[in-house]
């Protein structure tokens, strides 16, 4: 027999794979051109490779003697790069691309983070069908890592409520300020 505690701490394992929001999945988005001369990691998030080395961890020591946080001079995050809206109607992207929401993580232990919206091709794929890999998400919908695998999302706006259907719910993603039905 199965103690009734291994029963409640898997129960509890799957809700909470399948209760949190999703990560962006950047395997659909080409890299655009960045806006500005003097911006060369503007959109980098949009061409980052699959598997990216981790940054070095220079405050970091032996894993015995715990965590210590980097000495990083502090500053401003860097502004959004907002191409297009995902919301609007029009998104103002051209026809046949999608307004598609991004971030781009940071490279080094010192940098911060880059959110925005950029337009991309549009795909196909609608409310969990699967995505990257060169099959893209249609225009409303983003790519997500979610406790269900990689696949197409609604894309929602976190304060609106009924956002969602069929008993789908408003997470957040990495993206301040946008959720996905999940």
């Amino acid at each position: 027999m199965v103690p009734p505690t291994a029963i409640r701490s898997v129960y509890v394992g799957t809700l909470v794979l399948l209760g949190c929001g999703g990560s962006v999945h950047h395997g659909e988005l080409d890299a655009p051109a960045p806006t500005d001369a003097g911006d060369e990691d503007a959109f980098v998030e949009a061409g980052l490779p699959e598997a990216d080395p981790p940054f070095e961890d220079a405050g970091a020591s032996d894993a015995r003697d715990g965590y210590v946080e980097p000495d990083c001079p502090e500053v401003e995050p860097k502004p959004p790069i907002l191409q297009c809206d995902p919301f609007a109607t029009p998104t103002g992207c051209p026809p046949g691309e999608a307004c598609r929401p991004f971030v781009e993580y940071p490279r080094h232990e010192c940098d911060t983070e880059r959110y925005g919206a950029v337009c991309v091709a549009a795909g196909s794929g609608q409310q969990g069908d699967p995505c990257g890999g060169g099959e893209g998400c249609a225009d409303g919908f983003v790519c997500v890592i979610s406790g269900a695998g990689v696949q197409c999302v609604k894309l929602c706006r976190l304060d609106q409520h009924g956002a969602c259907e069929n008993g789908l719910v408003c997470e957040p993603i990495d993206v301040p300020g946008f959720g996905g039905c999940l």
